[in-house]
C-alpha cells in the first residue's frame, strides 16, 4: 500500500459512484464463465500472486487445467491482487519473459 500507484488506484476507486460500484461488483462476483473455458483456445499465459486474496493460486491452477488451448502458470512471490502496481519489479521482468515465449510452438 506504500506505492504512490497503488495509492492512487485506491483514491479513484473511492470517486466512483455507488451505484455504478455496485453494478460492478455484482456482474463481476455473480458471473459464471467457467463454462466457456474449453473454447478458448489462443495461447494463454497465466500470471498469479503468491498472496492474492481476491483470486487464490487455486483459481490460476483451476483456469489452466480448464482452456481449451495451450496454457502456462507462473506464480510470481507478490502480495496483493494488482501486483503491476504494487510489485512492478516483479511484475514487469516476468512479463517481458512471457512476451518473449512463445508457447504455441
Amino acid at each position: 500500500m506504500e506505492s504512490v500507484s497503488v495509492q492512487e488506484f485506491s483514491r479513484t476507486l473511492f470517486t466512483i459512484r455507488p451505484d455504478i460500484a455496485l453494478s460492478v461488483a455484482q456482474t463481476v462476483f455473480q458471473s459464471d464463465v467457467r463454462s466457456l473455458l474449453p473454447l478458448i483456445t489462443a495461447p494463454c499465459h497465466i500470471v498469479q500472486s503468491t498472496k492474492d486474496l481476491a483470486v487464490p493460486v487455486a483459481v490460476s491452477e483451476y483456469l489452466h487445467k480448464h482452456l481449451g488451448g495451450v496454457s502456462i502458470v507462473e506464480v510470481m512471490p507478490s502480495e496483493g491482487h494488482l501486483p503491476q502496481l504494487s510489485s512492478p519489479e516483479i511484475v514487469t521482468p516476468v512479463l517481458l519473459r512471457h512476451i518473449q515465449h512463445d508457447i504455441a510452438s
